[in-house]
């Protein structure tokens, strides 16, 4: 059997996990096998769509209800039940896109509210806080929206710092996993520079001058050890001794 005009190979769409190529699946192991491939990883939304496109078999199986409210319940477990009622309606696919189209426009808002804040290229200590605060009155926000939409190389690394921020201090998720987040969407070396200026002290009677710091830091650097001081110092922002503090870009290449 020839190869197409070109000489290339024809495409074959991959199986999903712990498949082979060559094994006839029948609706029922297909639909299950996905079910069970179902979680919380980035990734899987955008497997099981184009899983979809690949036969009649495929796009049955990925259109079934058990396959989007699994995802569901992995991305939004708080909203799970709410959206139960509503998928009788619609059905568990549409239930999962209306979310995640409303996460989009609300976690939008704050990235547009950010940049609309941003001063040549640097963001004062009182916005900052802001946006952290106006992304916790999102409702159902989770780790994965926050990988979706502020974990964008499209992005600035400020939009970056602030998804990190508030995966970490509000999200609670641990360091080593927004680690690995930052490092599997390729922003990891992107640096920021948080400026501070602080009054000057007083010495028998005299004021001394203010003083002016400056650190750079990649954002792999502050899921570290190291980074919690710089994430504490920003998290109480322009307070007591810190006349001013701002957040700026470090590397504007990455």
């Amino acid at each position: 059997m020839g190869r197409p005009p070109g000489g290339h190979r024809p495409h074959r769409s991959l199986p999903p996990p712990g498949r082979s190529l060559s094994l006839p699946l029948s609706d029922e192991v297909l639909m299950g096998s996905l079910v069970d491939s179902a979680g919380s990883n980035l990734e899987q939304e955008a497997d099981v769509c184009a899983l979809g496109g690949c036969s009649r078999s495929w796009r049955t199986a990925c259109d079934t209800d058990c396959i989007w409210e699994r995802l569901f319940s992995c991305r939004w477990p708080t909203a799970a039940a709410d959206a139960a009622v509503a998928s009788r309606v619609q059905g568990w696919k549409a239930v999962y896109i209306d979310q995640h189209r409303r996460m989009s426009i609300e976690i939008s808002n704050v990235v547009e509210f950010v940049e609309r804040c941003l001063n040549n290229g640097s963001l004062e200590s009182e916005y900052y806080l802001k946006a952290i605060a106006d992304l916790a009155l999102i409702a159902n926000i989770g780790f994965l929206d926050v990988q979706f939409f502020l974990f964008s190389r499209n992005h600035g690394a400020i939009i970056n710092l602030i998804g990190l921020h508030y995966s970490i201090a509000s999200l609670h998720v641990p360091p080593t996993e927004v680690s690995k987040a930052l490092q599997a969407r390729q922003i990891a070396g992107r640096k920021v520079c948080v400026n501070l200026l602080k009054l000057g002290r007083w010495f028998y009677g005299f004021r001394l001058p203010d003083e002016h710091e400056s650190r750079k830091i990649s954002l792999s650097e502050l899921t570290m050890s190291e980074g919690a001081e710089i994430l504490a110092i920003l998290n109480r922002g322009a307070v007591h001794e810190v006349f001013r503090l701002r957040i700026s870009l470090a590397d504007i290449d990455k």
